[in-house]
């Protein structure tokens, strides 16, 4: 084994239930994080197929009632009530005091709820569609021809739907703000939130991925006689498998995360709706997120490839192949750009790997326009659209770079109004810009009331939508380029407002008589810092905070046992490593020496045991321990 995977090992054990020095995360909570993500990847696959295949197929095929109609309840009035919901999540997220965390007490619930609405609606009777309809009212919308007739027919079997995703739409919300909120606040450390993101990157996309791939498989084999993906059956068989899978793995996030924010232990989360808006709206890092996230919503619509899957080349096949590609290939690409994202990151900074990423896209974009004709090149330009995305999972990270930022401005953190704001202001300008899509489609001849299975087939009409759904997202791409410019939050900034945090949370604790360790070093450290570089930002801050001087009295003794602490625990690592190793070495002696009996060799058992043994991490390091001088107590 060579001394790099030794050493590895040695890292792993190590930092296993110990963070690094510098860093906040154990190796083990990085696990426990990206397997609560595989919880919402696994409960996504619910999600992902019932809005792409249960919610079409049963409302139009199932409950026979119009596409102008599916649109209205999933659009319009889902995004009615996303309106309503988000300043609820808001409130409870931001105002929450649990001893567990202020998001880690959603998880369990929130979990249990999005498995039981959405995994409920594969299982509602079809007589529902030959019992109680209603007619419903509803305003037609001529200019983009929604619906024919304000007349609309419902069933009863549609209406249950459409409740039964909304309460799941609440309960998958509530979860993905409580994972977020984790993730804003798993570390303190800018780059190792961008290590703990490209991990997870690794883990959570694991679960989709496989049932995604293994669906088509089984809809093939058990149900090709009756409509393979359409077949009601498949779900029913699927769903409570990644039902309690999401549920198991969310378990983990909950008993093996911790939630890290810079606040003295008597900070209260108090936060009006009124106040929480006012103070998250004058901060400028918001808007441009928000901006750039909205941009790239409709950048989004460059992936159309499932059109060109189904409708260009893979013929017959394109169905299964066009989800495979979209749901498996492309969401492993993601993960591809995550993977190099830290690193990238690290040596150019967050600001420039953002605007490189956003650039790449955008030409990819453009490549995607100028070659409609040829699907090859097409799906290249997916692929690498995808690759760009993953890079640009920075902005994630920076929510919590301007979090730490509102803090410091107002000494108020907002995970839960920052999340749901952007929501609510997106569902906005989302219902403004869902309309845009079927208007540049209507320069091509096809309108929204259209039946897109018939569209497609036609050639010209598939030409004219892929070229104008593409125009739109091109558009979206580069207006998304324009807000990170305006964006200065820059690593050092960010890291001395950081130190400022941890400055008046030391002070805060002191003057409660609440002072911890971690408080003394952290103060100090800071001080040295400041002086050293003469950093102007942190000696008004120091200016500030007369009881500085007070807290590093005990920095010395306090440096003393810290140390001490990590001496002990890396010694005892290394015995336990070295107890291992002496193990395998007097089982690889006792075989080698058994191998030199049987063809009658010589065999010097203490020299060979002797290069085993030099050979070992764990002994070399252990000697290299007790020949220190330096006490251990």
């Amino acid at each position: 084994m060579s001394e790099k995977i030794r050493s590895a090992i040695f890292k792993l054990r190590t930092y296993w239930s110990k963070p690094p020095q510098g860093y906040d995360v154990t190796y083990k909570e990085f696990l426990n994080f990206s397997l609560g993500f595989g919880a919402i990847s696994f409960l996504g696959v619910l999600i992902q197929w019932t809005t792409l295949s249960i919610t079409v197929y049963m409302m139009i095929s199932h409950f026979k009632v119009s596409t102008g109609l599916v649109f209205f309840l999933n659009t319009v009035v889902g995004s009615v009530l996303g309106l309503i919901r988000a300043p609820i999540l808001s409130m409870i997220i931001d105002n929450s005091n649990s001893k567990k965390g202020k998001f880690k007490p959603f998880l369990i619930w929130s979990a249990v709820g999005t498995a039981i609405f959405y995994g409920a609606i594969p299982y509602i009777p079809a007589s529902l569609n030959e019992t109680v309809l209603f007619n419903i009212h509803i305003p037609a919308i001529p200019i983009m021809g929604v619906m024919s007739s304000s007349d609309v027919t419902m069933s009863v079997g549609v209406l249950i739907m459409f409740i039964l995703m909304q309460i799941g739409v609440f309960f998958n919300s509530l979860l993905n703000q409580a994972m977020q909120g984790i993730e804003q606040t798993i570390s303190t450390n800018a780059q190792e939130r961008a290590n703990i993101v490209a991990f997870k990157g690794l883990i959570c996309n694991i679960p989709s991925s496989v049932v995604n791939i293994l669906l088509p498989i089984i809809a093939g084999i058990f149900f090709a006689e009756s409509g393979h993906q359409l077949n009601i059956d498949l779900y029913r068989l699927v769903f409570p498998f990644c039902a309690i899978g999401g549920i198991i793995l969310i378990i983990f996030a909950y008993k093996g995360t911790t939630e890290r924010v810079v606040v003295s232990k008597q900070h209260r989360a108090r936060v009006g709706f009124i106040e929480g808006a006012k103070q998250l709206s004058q901060n400028k890092y918001f808007w441009i997120i928000l901006v750039f996230n909205i941009a790239c919503g409709i950048r989004a619509l460059s992936n159309i490839t499932s059109w060109v899957a189904q409708f260009s080349f893979f013929t017959s096949a394109g169905k299964t192949l066009a989800g495979l590609f979209n749901t498996t290939l492309l969401m492993n690409v993601l993960v591809l750009g995550m993977v190099f994202a830290p690193m990238l990151i690290k040596k150019f900074g967050k600001m420039k790997v953002l605007a490189a990423s956003n650039i790449g896209f955008t030409l990819m974009v453009l490549l995607q326009l100028l070659v409609y004709k040829n699907p090859y090149l097409i799906l290249f330009s997916a692929l690498l659209q995808n690759v760009f995305s993953g890079v640009q999972f920075i902005s994630t990270m920076m929510v919590s770079d301007v979090l730490d930022y509102q803090q410091y401005k107002t000494g108020k953190r907002l995970e839960g109004f920052w999340t749901n704001y952007n929501a609510f202001i997106s569902t906005i300008i989302g219902l403004f810009t869902g309309m845009l899509l079927p208007l540049f489609l209507s320069f091509g001849g096809i309108g929204f009331g259209d039946d897109y299975n018939e569209v497609l087939q036609n050639p010209a009409l598939r030409d004219n939508a892929y070229k104008f759904q593409t125009l739109l997202a091109l558009i979206g791409s580069a207006v998304a380029s324009i807000p990170i410019f305006f964006y200065d939050l820059t690593e050092a900034k960010h890291a001395n407002i950081v130190r400022v945090l941890r400055l008046r949370a030391a002070a805060d604790n002191y003057k409660a008589g609440e002072l911890e360790d971690s408080d003394v070093l952290n103060a100090y450290e800071i001080m040295q810092y400041a002086k050293e570089r003469n950093d102007i930002f942190l000696l008004d801050e120091l200016q500030k905070h007369d009881c500085l001087d007070e807290i590093i009295k005990g920095y010395e003794d306090v440096k003393r046992k810290v140390d001490l602490e990590a001496a002990k625990e890396r010694k005892l690592t290394l015995e336990r490593g070295a107890e291992v190793e002496r193990n395998r070495i007097e089982n690889k002696v006792a075989k080698a020496k058994a191998a030199a009996q049987k063809k009658g060799q010589p065999f010097d058992e203490e020299a060979y045991r002797a290069e085993c043994m030099s050979k070992s991490f764990y002994i070399s390091q252990l000697a290299v321990l007790a020949a220190d001088d330096t006490p251990s107590e």
